[in-house]
């Protein structure tokens, strides 16, 4: 079936907020239960005696996941929603535990993978066929613009990552959840997954 923007829906400011929440909750909701199967959930602590491997948070505007195992990689990873005047940003974070990660690293990745994809136009939709992910999401990936490291002597470290939706396209991405899920999950999430843990591993 075809879409034509022209006829999307005008939604209200709270409507797209309930959207993007949403489409966070699937993506953190779905990344649980797609690994849950290697991992001591919750659900089994009774049975087992053992304390969860990983966990999922839901607040409104808020999902995080973390995982936690003895002797291996202990992290969180989030989606956070976060309004600014009248833009809508999207926050992916990492809470970093390890004294050794190597942050210059890490930045230099960050930056490498965004400068070379942030120009891709990845949509089969015919209609946002012609966007690259540049024309919907604004986004920095230099350290201090984007990008922040908030470094904290007692607890974990967090890197945020700031994603601004462009005003221009706003209706048009909010009206598609299915395409703004995968702008979510494949832009902003998963990249943060893959270099913070080969940035982990050395």
């Amino acid at each position: 079936m075809s879409y034509d923007h022209r006829t999307s829906p005008m939604l209200s400011r709270e409507e797209k907020l309930s959207r993007l929440d949403g489409v966070m909750r699937s993506i953190i909701s779905g990344w649980h239960d797609r690994v849950k199967a290697d991992y001591v959930t919750e659900e089994d602590r009774e049975f087992l005696g053992l304390e969860p491997e990983i966990k999922r948070f839901h607040s409104t505007g808020n999902h995080l996941i973390k995982f936690s195992r003895q002797k291996s990689l202990h992290v969180t990873y989030g989606l956070r929603i976060v309004p600014r005047g009248d833009l809508i940003c999207i926050e992916s974070s990492v809470n970093n535990k390890s004294a050794k990660f190597d942050y210059d690293s890490f930045a230099n990745r960050l930056k490498l993978h965004y400068w070379r994809n942030c120009y891709e136009k990845p949509w089969t939709d015919k209609t946002f066929g012609r966007y690259a992910y540049a024309d919907l999401l604004q986004f920095d990936p230099r350290m201090g613009h984007s990008v922040s490291l908030d470094k904290h002597a007692d607890k974990a470290d967090v890197v945020r990552l700031v994603f601004q939706i462009n005003p221009r396209h706003e209706d048009e991405l909010m009206s598609r959840t299915d395409l703004l899920e995968d702008l979510v999950e494949n832009y902003c999430l998963s990249p943060l997954k893959r270099l913070y843990a080969e940035t982990f591993r050395g």
